[in-house]
């Protein structure tokens, strides 16, 4: 069978198994609940231009991210599953273009077709195919980018220029100027180690570059045009992301998160470091410009998620699998061995651990479903490595991949079963629909929940009492009924209103004493998780 043909399948299976349980992962607070509840706004709204959070201008968070999470909910719903859609289709589109890429380095479809599959099985890419970032989609622009210019610069295509300058602007309007770090430095690899032919269609290039601007421009001229001081806010949010500010994430976990997130394939590469594969030209440069460079300065910045980093991934992932054209047999045996060791015992630990602490009565639940998934993960393992040829390269991804997959299932069986993440308002929403109390005014004391809002599909009350904090941008005209600012005597008096009748308040820990009041206006209380939801029925 084509390497072609055997991806578009394969690919096929993957997405059926991405989409699956995607429902099982709640919405997270943070930035995943902020982009899911501001595309909500934008879908309910139906302005896709004035991105708003909690009813407040905010354009901290680029469209492309929005559009796409919108239109997965035009497609399926304000829900979980519509809000992730676009994740996993984003990351099938990540494998093709890590296929296609290596196939233009190393001249070899099984190259692509391995390194496909390789990035698809690191960790990294299937713990981020369950978030909601807007450095997922990135990726995918990076990528497209970088395959755009090397077809470009081996097969001097025109349509390659027009690829080129998409990708750019969608990776722009995904992350700002940070979307143009991996292209920079692998489009130096290209200008530098790679045929010296210079030569470049200039009206082509010239209708691609204003394709490129107007693409790029459109959205900020708009906005710039209907929010004042709009160029000063993005000027100080590029400035701070980029030279100062509080970094997203401690330095070091960049390079932690990516060995982490690229095991096992690290067990080839280590013991094989002086190997052939180092006489192929394009090797070196590879590793420097695509893996080393990128690391270095987003570890330096601290201004990428770790989402940010599967681009990283994808060009490990291709070295990997042109590292291992070069295992012997033996080799290939003694790997497919031990990666068929470590994930028979994680499949093992994953049905005994839940089954054990259930037998001693500890509260973790064993449900049929995680004991399935588990149970699916052992067999697989033992089937994969009994009978497929030990010489076979194939064995060696699939030991890694298929595994990892199943696990992957098992995790949104094993959240399902044992309780929503730490960092979910998935609580307060059941509370809130078990007691069926949707249609009442739902505030939140001195905390912004945009998940808790994405979950109830419905606007929440913001009760600023100092901690929140001012909105950096002009907001609507109806913001003051959102957002209630307790050291203004006009929305104090609002907010009694809203407290005198029906209504859900949602407090983190404990409330100061000054505002024991309002234990007086709630009969009804619940503690969920860090939260207790206070409530007043009809």
């Amino acid at each position: 069978m084509r390497p072609d043909r055997s991806l578009n399948l394969l690919l096929a299976v993957v997405l059926i198994l991405l989409l699956y349980n995607l429902h099982l992962w709640v919405i997270t607070t943070g930035t995943e609940g902020m982009i899911a509840d501001i595309s909500r706004d934008m879908l309910a709204q139906q302005n896709f231009m004035h991105p708003r959070l909690l009813g407040v201008n905010d354009f901290s968070h680029l469209p492309m991210p929005l559009w796409l999470t919108s239109l997965g909910m035009k497609l399926w719903g304000v829900n979980i599953f519509g809000a992730r859609f676009f994740v996993q289709v984003s990351i099938v589109v990540q494998v093709i273009f890590t296929y296609r890429i290596a196939m233009r380095l190393f001249g070899s479809s099984q190259v692509g077709l391995f390194a496909g599959l390789i990035y698809l099985s690191c960790p990294l890419v299937l713990v981020c195919s369950r978030y909601l970032s807007a450095d997922i989609f990135l990726t995918t622009f990076e990528l497209a980018a970088i395959y755009y210019m090397l077809l470009y610069q081996l097969e001097k295509l025109p349509v390659a220029l027009y690829g080129l300058a998409i990708a750019i602007a969608g990776g722009i309007l995904c992350s700002g100027l940070r979307s143009l770090v991996l292209p920079t430095t692998v489009g130096a690899y290209v200008l530098i180690f790679g045929p010296r032919n210079y030569w470049l269609h200039w009206r082509h290039g010239l209708i691609a570059l204003i394709l490129g601007l107007g693409l790029t421009s459109f959205w900020f001229v708009h906005a710039s045009h209907h929010v004042p001081d709009f160029w000063a806010f993005i000027h100080q949010t590029v400035w701070q992301t980029l030279f100062g500010g509080t970094p997203m994430h401690p330095r070091w976990q960049y390079v932690v998160s990516f060995g982490l997130g690229t095991l096992p394939w690290w067990f080839i590469v280590l013991p094989n470091l002086n190997g052939a594969v180092w006489q192929n030209p394009n090797v070196l440069p590879v590793c420097i410009s695509w893996l080393a460079l990128p690391l270095i300065i987003y570890t330096l910045t601290a201004s990428a998620s770790l989402a940010g980093l599967l681009p990283i991934v994808s060009g490990f992932s291709i070295l990997v699998s042109y590292w291992q054209q070069f295992l012997t047999t033996q080799q290939v045996w003694t790997y497919s061995r031990w990666f068929a060791q470590i994930y028979g015992c994680l499949g093992m630990l994953a049905l005994i651990v839940p089954l054990g602490y259930q037998i001693l009565g500890q509260p973790l639940r064993a449900t049929w479903p995680i004991t399935i998934t588990s149970l699916g993960t052992l067999t697989l393992v033992v089937l994969l490595y009994r009978f497929i040829r030990a010489g076979v390269r194939i064995r060696l991804v699939a030991v890694v991949l298929v595994p990892s997959f199943m696990l992957l299932l098992y995790s949104g069986y094993y959240t399902q079963a044992n309780g929503a993440w730490k960092e979910s308002t998935d609580v307060i929403s059941q509370v809130i629909q078990q007691r069926q109390l949707e249609s009442l005014p739902v505030l939140v004391y001195n905390e912004t929940l945009p998940s808790l809002a994405f979950t109830l599909n419905k606007d929440t009350i913001t009760i600023d009492d100092g901690i929140v904090g001012e909105p950096r941008l002009p907001a609507p005209q109806n913001w003051p009924s959102r957002w209630i600012r307790l050291d203004s005597p006009r929305d104090n008096r609002y907010l009694r209103r809203l407290m005198s009748d029906p209504s859900v308040l949602v407090i983190s820990g404990e409330l100061p004493a000054r505002w024991n009041w309002v234990k007086i206006n709630y009969p009804q209380m619940e503690r969920v998780g860090r939260w207790q939801v206070l409530y007043r029925t009809p």
